[in-house]
């Protein structure tokens, strides 16, 4: 099912944590590094969204959102075994995914697979909240509008 590219979905349990930039790494199972299905690239500018309904993937159900857009910059973005992970990697995490257990856990309960469907790989993403008033953004918003548009 296709989702805007320049999109980044959250749960709506974090819109608080996303309304107050305090989530900051995020974790997507398998290789979400770009050109993979819903990858993404370093220092890529996209918007956090907030899902008011989940979709359903295999049945071509796409979410619904809410109105809520806020720039967000990809700052790192990395692939790595799941049992690699360090409490290092949780920093900025959601408080309910602040460890191995809970993150398996949290994916599963998402993507309603195990872990082990995507070989045990994930993808870290660490990300910046944008200042909408600032002219810099502006001017990377309206370019990727360009690109996309």
């Amino acid at each position: 099912m296709y989702l805007p590219r320049d999109e980044m979905a959250f749960r709506k349990n974090y819109e608080t944590l996303v309304v107050q930039k305090k989530l900051t790494t995020v974790f997507r199972p398998g290789d979400r590094l770009y050109p993979s299905y819903r990858g993404y690239r370093h220092d890529e500018v996209v918007t956090a969204r907030i899902i008011e309904r989940p979709g359903r993937d295999e049945k071509q159900i796409p979410p619904h959102f809410n109105d809520l857009k806020i720039p967000i910059r990809i700052v790192r973005i990395d692939m790595m075994d799941v049992y690699d992970l360090t409490p290092a990697h949780f920093l900025g995490s959601a408080p309910d995914v602040q460890n191995i257990p809970e993150l398996l856990a949290h994916l599963e309960h998402i993507y309603q697979k195990p872990i082990t469907d995507y070989g045990n790989k994930i993808t870290r993403i660490q990300l910046e909240y944008l200042d909408v008033s600032d002219s810099d953004t502006c001017a990377l918003l309206a370019e990727r509008s360009l690109q996309s548009g």
